[in-house]
């Protein structure tokens, strides 16, 4: 296969509930194949057109039938079949991706924290989530504080609570690499860059503030009703190192008794996923553009979200920031790439838009006790 993609290289199989893999194109011939990941997450969304008679319908387009898009011999993206359009111009096939699917499943456990997330997946798995656990376990930074009902949230909910203060994420492969099958993954959000990207459109910056530390309050210790003591607080400073200008503060006194290192691990945990400078966004992806840190061309038809991308621009200057930190690197949050026009996007996976303010409050206000 060619470093450089051709125009309808993506093929799209379905698989009917017995198991009957039938290839689109034998159907008609089926055009503008669009495929997105997102991170987390996975596979998103995948669209097409299949140039047949609005008056033609076949049993392989039934929704819920698996729809999986192959690019080089290799299967990149899976999902499920949405309920297909017809038109003037044929048919409207869109599909649902299994990166997306843990929020058509509810979370059920019987013990908690014991055994979690690993239970909730495995659940859903068992009742037909199509994914494959290879075993989260209990990686550092993982966060079970907040008990929730047993079915009262969605599995991608679940998981996106376990990930929110360690510096996590989670995703689920459905290309080569991993377990066979929509293999999960949990790891710390990547830093190490995989790929450049050279990018010929400038794209704004906006600088969120920068952020020279967090001052936290939290409850040293409790009420001793024994010897009538009462509850002592203290504070702490959690500093962003190699950053100046503001500081911010984080109440976590109403979260319980908490050890130095666990209020501080909350205000690292923040200034982990903070960003200073976001970009405002997507940049275009077009053959020849990405390519890996050795500089040899990259198929973007291939390409995931979740890789960390080393920004090269072409013809432009870098904007936002006075100074910025070079060289600019970001995980990317989205990649979307259409088959037929050969042309796609990377958007940039950050938290600016949550605002350090906004970050602050939300941990602040919810999920008690906290307990990393």
């Amino acid at each position: 296969m060619s470093d450089y993609p051709n125009p309808r290289t993506s093929q799209v199989a379905i698989t009917t509930p017995g198991g009957q893999l039938v290839w689109l194109g034998t159907l008609g011939v089926a055009t503008g194949v669009t495929t997105s990941s997102t991170f987390p997450g996975g596979a998103e969304k995948m669209s097409c057109s299949l140039m047949v008679p609005a008056a033609y319908r076949s049993s392989v387009l039934e929704v819920g039938n698996t729809v999986d898009v192959y690019r080089g011999g290799h299967k990149i993206w899976n999902g499920v079949l949405d309920e297909p359009s017809p038109s003037t111009n044929g048919w409207a096939i869109t599909a649902a991706g299994a990166g997306v699917q843990g929020q058509d499943f509810q979370a059920t456990y019987t013990t908690w924290p014991a055994g979690q997330p690993d239970q909730v997946v495995n659940n859903a798995i068992a009742r037909g989530l199509p994914w494959v656990n290879p075993g989260i376990g209990s990686p550092s930074g993982i966060w079970l504080g907040q008990q929730m009902d047993s079915g009262a949230q969605k599995v991608a909910d679940t998981l996106n609570m376990a990930c929110l203060r360690g510096g996590l994420s989670w995703f689920v492969n459905s290309g080569p690499g991993g377990a066979i099958g929509n293999s999960l993954s949990v790891a710390p959000l990547p830093t190490t860059p995989t790929r450049l990207l050279v990018a010929g459109n400038p794209v704004t910056r906006t600088n969120g503030g920068d952020v020279r530390g967090i001052w936290v309050r939290y409850q040293a210790t409790a009420d001793d009703n024994t010897t009538g003591a009462v509850a002592t607080y203290a504070t702490t400073e959690v500093i962003n190192t190699g950053h100046g200008g503001s500081e911010q503060y984080l109440d976590l006194s109403n979260a319980g008794v908490l050890t130095l290192t666990a209020a501080q691990n909350v205000a690292k945990a923040i200034l982990q996923i903070y960003q200073r400078s976001s970009f405002a966004g997507p940049f275009d992806l077009l053959p020849g553009s990405l390519l890996n840190m050795g500089g040899q061309p990259i198929d973007p038809g291939c390409e995931q979200a979740g890789e960390v991308y080393r920004l090269l621009l072409a013809d432009f200057a870098y904007g936002g920031d006075t100074l910025p930190v070079t060289p600019v690197q970001f995980i990317g949050g989205a990649v979307e790439w259409n088959d037929e026009a050969l042309t796609g996007t990377v958007t940039p996976y950050q938290q600016l838009d949550q605002s350090m303010s906004g970050m602050l409050s939300g941990v602040s206000q919810t999920m008690t006790p906290i307990s990393t």
